[in-house]
């Protein structure tokens, strides 16, 4: 009886060891950094250049809703737009304008790239670069060879 536990264990063993020799190996990963210039729109929000526009069209449906009158927190433009449209006054257009400004500033783009540690090294570099480029091409249309 203890033979046959110890030739089992034995068995199961040898059947399990070449299964353990064919399973994939252990992944590792690459992260990659590089910064990227980005930039976004700034606008005033009491006198872009549709403030006035805007406040008197919101203001119109405010009157029209019959809702009661608040002072508009963002002022300037925007704000005697909304008066003159909640009050029904002659549509008066833009006075001031504040030209809309572009911020531009950098951040970090990143990418991670996912190797198996039993490929050979070379394979490895090979598939990080394609993934790379390719990704290089997607964020910056541009073509890579």
């Amino acid at each position: 009886m203890g033979y046959c536990r110890f030739l089992s264990a034995c068995l199961t063993g040898i059947l399990l060891v070449p299964l353990v020799a064919i399973a994939p190996a252990t992944a590792g990963r690459i992260q990659y950094c590089y910064p990227v210039e980005k930039s976004r729109t700034l606008r005033d929000p009491g006198s872009h250049p549709q403030a006035y526009d805007d406040g008197y069209r919101e203001g119109a449906a405010a009157a029209r809703e019959k809702k009661p009158f608040e002072p508009r927190s963002a002022g300037g433009e925007f704000a005697r737009g909304f008066e003159d449209g909640y009050y029904g006054r002659t549509y008066g257009g833009q006075q001031n304008v504040v030209p809309d400004r572009t911020d531009t500033y950098t951040t970090n783009q990143c990418r991670t790239y996912e190797y198996n540690d039993g490929d050979a090294v070379e394979q490895t570099l090979k598939r990080v670069l394609d993934d790379f480029q390719r990704d290089l091409r997607r964020d910056w249309n541009i073509n890579v060879r």
